[in-house]
């Protein structure tokens, strides 16, 4: 990164610290500020290529122990997909493939593998019901019936979610359709279509992970920013529009994002594109959340930002590699969900219980179905909080924020969505369609995603039944 764009850097960070109050979580000094140069490439996981057989795409997936260096030369003992040292493969799929995903057990325990924010049936969605036994491989296989998103894996067991995930246990997916409108848009993976998975993270004196499972109001902070693994990231893109695929695999902390000496235009939320772009000073990503956003590297480089942490990801522009187009003005067609649509309605309180955390008043049973959804039905959830930070999370289904304290969601809300942040005393709307799959005995999950809460018992379950 030039002098310039350092000192540029440095200016922006203290003209923003005194708006928005950045800086880190004690107030103090940031631990990655954006005036010095990052120090250590990006990891970019693996693109995980299919073996096709009779039509069908299918994947391989082993979850078991690893390792990893996350940059002082020692190696921590991780979870991971593929023998990678941690996290796991990418996955591409495409709308209307048919796809079987194999996932092997190759840890000491239990575990499961859920396909976050996919619209799949019941019984391939990886939820605590569907167990992987130590040394035993579990297969989902389900056609992809939703356009193109960004979706993630991860362990989801009752009760060890957090700790899983926390110690490498994830990967992201990309779904790829035919809209002609988004064919020019970065998408040459690693190059200028980059993951950024965002997980903060504990070490020992000894530089060994030091997961705690923490079940106040915010869940466990933790201290650290590692992107894919990376701590301290650079990676080397095009000088031009750069898409990230920013997901919060974090245990429990709200990112606030922005862009140093670069634009950020969001194109594309849980469930996929934005009817538009829209651009954006700041990007708030809860755990659980994914967001794409085009940045523009032009200007001799650009610099992700968290006002927690300070620099997330600098961007050091190549002016060798070929540039894509920036984003057209119509992106996608998003019918909205109106009043006179809805079926049913239903409350959920998030808040303390016994102890831990609960949903109107109960925590996760897993012998006790808490709803049950008439297929084909459209449903207004509204999501009230007393305490707390929650991150509410619905499988199986993507869905409309119709208000948020009564008020309608911002431009950049305005998508789909399958996680929504709700904070103390706050209200939120949603609508959902039933529309795709029906099991009356294998049920989906509602949770929060902060991992602390999920796995401390803010999880409940329904089942989608008929027609």
């Amino acid at each position: 990164m030039s002098a310039a764009v350092l000192l540029l850097g440095s200016a922006l960070l203290g003209a923003a610290c005194g708006i928005a109050g950045i800086g880190g979580d004690d107030g103090g000094a940031l631990a990655n500020p954006p005036d010095t140069p990052a120090t250590t490439r990006l990891l970019i996981p693996e693109l995980l290529e299919p073996t096709m057989i009779d039509g069908v795409a299918r994947y391989h997936l082993t979850i078991g122990e690893s390792s990893h260096d996350f940059g002082d030369g020692r190696r921590a003992d991780t979870r991971s997909y593929n023998d990678a040292s941690i996290l796991g493969p990418t996955l591409r799929w495409n709308t209307d493939d048919f796809v079987a995903i194999d996932v092997t057990n190759n840890l000491p325990e239990t575990t499961t593998t859920h396909w976050h924010g996919a619209d799949v049936p019941a019984e391939d969605d990886g939820g605590p019901h569907s167990r992987i036994e130590a040394g035993q491989t579990w297969t989902a296989d389900f056609r992809v019936i939703q356009p193109a998103a960004t979706l993630w894996y991860h362990p989801h067991l009752m009760g060890t979610t957090a700790e899983e995930v926390f110690a490498g246990a994830a990967g992201l997916i990309i779904v790829d359709d035919d809209n002609p409108a988004t064919t020019d848009l970065p998408s040459t993976y690693g190059v200028d279509d980059i993951p950024v998975i965002l997980q903060d993270r504990e070490f020992t004196p000894d530089g060994q992970l030091a997961f705690e499972l923490d079940d106040d109001d915010n869940g466990d902070l933790n201290p650290e920013l590692t992107v894919n693994g990376t701590m301290d990231a650079y990676t080397t893109v095009p000088a031009g529009p750069v898409r990230l695929r920013l997901l919060n695999g974090s245990q429990a902390r709200v990112y606030e994002l922005s862009v140093d000496n670069g634009s950020m235009v969001k194109i594309a939320s849980d469930g996929g594109y934005l009817a538009g772009p829209v651009p954006l000073e700041t990007l708030t990503l809860a755990p659980g959340d994914r967001a794409e956003i085009i940045v523009d590297t032009s200007d001799g480089g650009a610099v992700l930002l968290d006002e927690a942490f300070g620099r997330v990801l600098e961007l050091r522009p190549d002016p060798t590699l070929p540039t894509a187009e920036h984003p057209p003005a119509q992106l996608a067609t998003i019918d909205p969900i109106t009043p006179d649509m809805i079926d049913r309605d239903r409350t959920f309180q998030l808040g303390e219980v016994g102890g831990g955390w609960g949903i109107n008043g109960q925590q996760m049973d897993m012998s006790r179905i808490d709803e049950t959804v008439d297929f084909d039905d459209i449903e207004r959830w509204t999501v009230n909080v007393g305490e707390g930070v929650h991150s509410f999370h619905i499988h199986q289904t993507q869905f409309q924020i119709l208000e948020v304290d009564g008020e309608p969601p911002p431009p950049e809300d305005a998508g789909w969505e399958d996680t929504v942040l709700v904070t103390d005393d706050q209200q939120v709307v949603v609508a959902a369609r039933f529309n795709t799959y029906a099991n009356p005995d294998v049920p989906y999950m509602f949770h929060c995603h902060i991992l602390d809460h999920e796995d401390t018992g803010m999880m409940g379950q329904f089942r989608v039944v008929g027609p």
